[in-house]
């Protein structure tokens, strides 16, 4: 005669052992690392995850200012509006739709002047410059004072013949903010507006204004942020149920309503994997 079949451990399914107390609420062993639960259970959390997002600008620094009565504007203030969603796909009602679109970290490159042989032209001193880049902070309430300079970077930038990005600033916000001692500056009456960098651009031999006049061509600028975007509780997309009585027609009616077309609904989204199968 065959043994018996050994009884499961501490009063599982189908196991003669009586479970105790000890046995019922005994903490699941935890799932390998990369396997998920697959949403079962209760209370499954089905949207956590923030977008990170690489945003890259360009915009042309100038001095010149129509309404400045000739003084030259030499100051490039750069800023961000946090209230914004770039993975909004639905209009929740009660604000459910609105992220705080933060800046995690900030990148700057400008494009060198191109080197001249030309008599005529500008030399090569003439073409070098100096960009003074920084991140401004308060101490205290915002509305009573004045930024002061955190990571402040000098480059000097030189004229190529091969023009290529130079790299004049970087800065990891997430650091410089994280302690509380400094805070972002952002505008009083545009209170969502975040100042994230500020560059001038001087020459190197005694730090006036580089570019002066309208008839000076701007330098080209490279901004690149990092951007962490929260997944808003409410997001849609578009579907559809529709009810027929043959499976060989999923799209014909036989005797009830037309098919109607998809249209948006409500779902629950999150990052899962990013891919890069379509190329």
């Amino acid at each position: 005669m065959a043994p018996p079949t050994a009884p499961l451990p501490n009063g599982g399914f189908a196991s003669p052992e009586a479970p105790t107390i000890g046995t019922i609420y005994r903490r699941r062993a935890k799932a390998p690392k990369g396997k998920r639960n697959g949403g079962g259970g209760t209370g499954s959390v089905t949207v956590k995850k923030e977008l990170g997002l690489k945003v890259t600008d360009f915009f042309d620094y100038d001095t010149e200012d129509s309404t400045a009565g000739g003084v030259p504007q030499f100051v490039s203030n750069y800023y961000w509006n946090v209230s914004q969603n770039l993975f909004q796909n639905s209009t929740a009602p009660g604000g459910a739709a609105s992220t705080f679109c933060r800046v995690r970290r900030v990148d700057v490159w400008v494009l060198p002047t191109c080197r001249g042989f030309s008599s005529d032209g500008p030399n090569n001193a003439q073409s070098a410059f100096t960009v003074n880049c920084q991140t401004p902070a308060f101490g205290q309430a915002y509305n009573t004072d004045l930024a002061f300079a955190t990571n402040v970077q000098v480059t000097n930038v030189l004229p190529r013949i091969d023009t290529k990005w130079k790299k004049v600033f970087g800065c990891d916000l997430q650091k410089t903010f994280q302690s509380g001692v400094a805070r972002p500056v952002y505008v009083r009456d545009k209170p969502t507006n975040q100042c994230i960098f500020q560059m001038s651009i001087v020459n190197q031999t005694d730090g006036t204004t580089y570019l002066q006049g309208d008839d000076q061509p701007p330098i080209r600028v490279k901004v690149q942020l990092m951007i962490d975007n929260p997944i808003a509780s409410t997001q849609s997309a578009s579907l559809a149920v529709w009810r027929n009585e043959q499976f060989d027609f999923p799209y014909t009616e036989q005797n009830g309503t037309p098919y109607p077309g998809t249209t948006k609904q409500y779902v629950q989204m999150d990052l899962h994997q990013v891919r890069d199968n379509f190329s």
